[in-house]
């Protein structure tokens, strides 16, 4: 099939192209951001993504991947998967207009016979306006919510199964053969339940975290080591597998589909209310600690990880971003370091092995493998929980 993914040179849009490109099928990634189109055709992927770079320069060699600017690239494709950000509003309510935007400009250039796969986080709805607007345009619609991990894309897209919601909960043959051809079970259901299920899944893990932040802070309070406890509970106990460990929860999607969730239903949830707000009082209780040890303002705070989450060079939602720019507000002498950041605004990085140097206290913020080694004998407060662990430990390990 000739297949075009909308948005093709983002973090779920280029996996899901190249993957479709590498079993033989002719992808466009069609996107606005040019500096990523060219990075992508020099055989590299633009943000890191285990196993992608291997996948890029074979595809594209062969013209199974082509890139692409402008949205007539949709002309003659079978099936267009629709990729884009659907991030909240500054007021924090959701928007589906960028869905809707890119809706309206490829409108002309579908074919009667195109299926359009919309894949971006959208409100319970969606996919019949945009259905809609494309009557009598495309052959169908269908919303396919997108679940892989950051870090696991590829993996997943070839063992995960594909949510793939319908008007009629007949799955259009392009769609399912094109999940066929990478390996996966297909399971059909309604627009609205698809919808639902992503928004359903990325609150639930919101809220496991929240969870475990709080028992956390409860064992800190009691002087016991929530990582003990925790390792025990889930020692032989399948039905504790639930319980995450603690830390800071953030990223492009849990906490902006939550507020999706809550802010576009009839019913009240004071459940999940309660779990934003007990994410959000995290970076104050890591603040509040801080300043507690930092009583003289000459000492030197250092924060370890920038990311979102580890071993990524992701900075979007970052909790661990947020934090940095409280305590650049409050501390004088504040520095960060990440490894996956080159430089970021306002901050000052420093490398791994200078932290030892300078450092009188340290905050870790992301726990990146390249920290793993990394001991100082300072004060550590550890944003996991948060707690202050004694000077003689072992500041990532």
């Amino acid at each position: 099939m000739r297949v075009a993914v909308i948005g093709g040179a983002g973090h779920v849009g280029l996996p899901l192209a190249a993957v479709l490109a590498e079993v033989g099928h002719e992808v466009v990634a069609i996107d606005s951001n040019r500096e990523r189109l060219q990075t992508i055709a020099a055989g590299k992927s633009p943000f890191h993504e285990p196993g992608l770079d291997e996948l890029l320069q074979p595809v594209l060699d062969r013209r199974r991947l082509t890139l692409e600017e402008q949205f007539s690239a949709v002309d003659g494709c079978d099936l267009v998967f629709i990729v884009v950000g659907t991030d909240l509003k500054d007021d924090e309510t959701p928007q589906n207009e960028s869905v809707f935007e890119v809706v309206r400009s490829v409108r002309q250039h579908l074919s009667p016979s195109s299926v359009v796969v919309l894949r971006s986080t959208v409100t319970p709805g969606t996919t019949a306006q945009v259905a809609d607007l494309l009557d009598g345009v495309a052959a169908d619609v269908v919303f396919c919510p997108e679940r892989i991990a950051e870090g696991h894309a590829i993996e997943e897209l070839r063992i995960m199964p594909q949510l793939v919601g319908t008007r009629t909960s007949e799955v259009p043959e392009y769609v399912r053969s094109a999940f066929s051809s990478m390996g996966v079970e297909v399971l059909a259901m309604t627009w609205k339940e698809a919808e639902l299920s992503k928004l359903f899944l990325n609150a639930w893990r919101y809220a496991q975290f929240a969870v475990a932040n709080e028992f956390a802070n409860i064992c800190e309070s009691h002087d016991v080591s929530y990582s003990n406890l925790r390792a025990s509970l889930l020692y032989r106990y399948p039905r504790g597998l639930g319980l995450m460990a603690p830390g800071f929860a953030g990223g492009p999607c849990l906490r902006k589909d939550t507020i999706q969730l809550v802010k576009s239903t009839f019913v009240q949830s004071e459940l999940l209310q309660a779990v934003l707000q007990s994410h959000e009082s995290l970076i104050s209780r890591v603040v509040d600690l801080v300043q507690k040890e930092v009583v003289d303002s000459n000492k030197t705070v250092v924060q370890l990880g920038l990311t979102f989450k580890p071993d990524s060079d992701d900075l979007r939602g970052s909790v661990a971003l947020d934090l940095a720019r409280r305590l650049s507000g409050s501390v004088k002498r504040f520095y960060v370091v990440d490894p996956h950041v080159e430089q970021f605004g306002e901050f000052t990085f420093l490398s791994a092995d200078q932290v030892s140097e300078i450092a009188d206290l340290v905050v870790i913020a992301t726990r990146h493998s390249d920290f793993l080694g990394v001991s100082v004998r300072v004060p550590v407060i550890d944003a996991s929980g948060p707690r202050l662990l004694n000077e003689f430990e072992t500041g990532v390990s």
